[in-house]
């Protein structure tokens, strides 16, 4: 067997076990399964914090002077905790509703009280340990996924085609037909050739094989940049209420 068509094959065959290796290792690390319970837990946290920032703020119109003191007190402390626990990734929020929640229902759980907030400390109380329970396994599923770099895997991939294109560009140019072919679907008249395409080049296995992997990878990269452009067009972003300013 020649030589170049060994090197293709044992290329190929490495190629071959790095992909099916990398798309089970894709599968695997892809979604945690309790994504779509951290993300509800914490919108709902989002949701119960506007809400007991919005009683404090309104309760600071009470006429009795005792309670809009005690409601002024408590609407700084959230004022105080309200970037930190809207508008930040998921620990640095579980961390700050940690020690608001230790406040309320610690130093400041007469005010709470006073002021009839209870029912709202409660509930953000309750959410929060679903969030921690939520991210607790999450943790323990991560742990068991494989610690294996996906990019180190794509990475030698890459380094396997590029030598399995080299190997081909150089048996053409070692048989005279040049190490450039560069045909486009577009322009295709019959067949998977050219009218004008020389009858030596039809007749050499490795050029047919370039021109029908061209015409693959042309599909591919279309392909590819339609989804591209499919997501942009219909990518929406709807503004984090988090990130919105709160009227002091």
């Amino acid at each position: 067997m020649a030589l170049w068509r060994s090197v293709l094959r044992i290329c190929s065959h490495f190629l071959n076990l790095l992909h099916h290796k990398a798309d089970q290792l894709l599968e695997i690390v892809r979604k945690s399964t309790y994504t779509k319970e951290l993300k509800e837990t914490a919108q709902e946290r989002h949701k119960l914090f506007r809400g007991l920032y919005s009683s404090a703020k309104n309760l600071r119109k009470l006429s009795l002077a005792q309670e809009q003191a005690t409601a002024e007190r408590l609407f700084v402390l959230l004022f105080n905790y309200r970037k930190t626990t809207l508008s930040n990734s998921y620990a640095e929020e579980a961390a700050a509703m940690f020690n608001l929640l230790q406040d309320l229902k610690g130093h400041y759980a007469a005010d709470v009280t006073l002021l009839g907030l209870d029912k709202w400390v409660a509930l953000l109380d309750a959410n929060e340990q679903k969030f921690v329970d939520y991210r607790m396994e999450r943790d323990k599923e991560n742990a068991l996924k494989p610690t294996e770099d996906l990019r180190k895997i794509r990475a030698q991939g890459d380094i396997l085609y590029r030598s399995m294109t080299d190997v081909l560009y150089a048996k053409l140019v070692v048989d005279g037909l040049g190490g450039d072919v560069d045909i486009s679907p577009d322009d295709l008249k019959t067949g998977i050739y050219e009218d004008g395409t020389p009858s030596e080049k039809k007749g050499n296995i490795v050029y047919n094989f370039v021109v029908a992997w061209n015409i693959v990878l042309k599909r591919y990269h279309n392909t590819l940049a339609a989804r591209i452009g499919r997501r942009k067009k219909d990518k929406n972003p709807i503004p984090d209420e988090g990130n919105q300013p709160m009227e002091d």
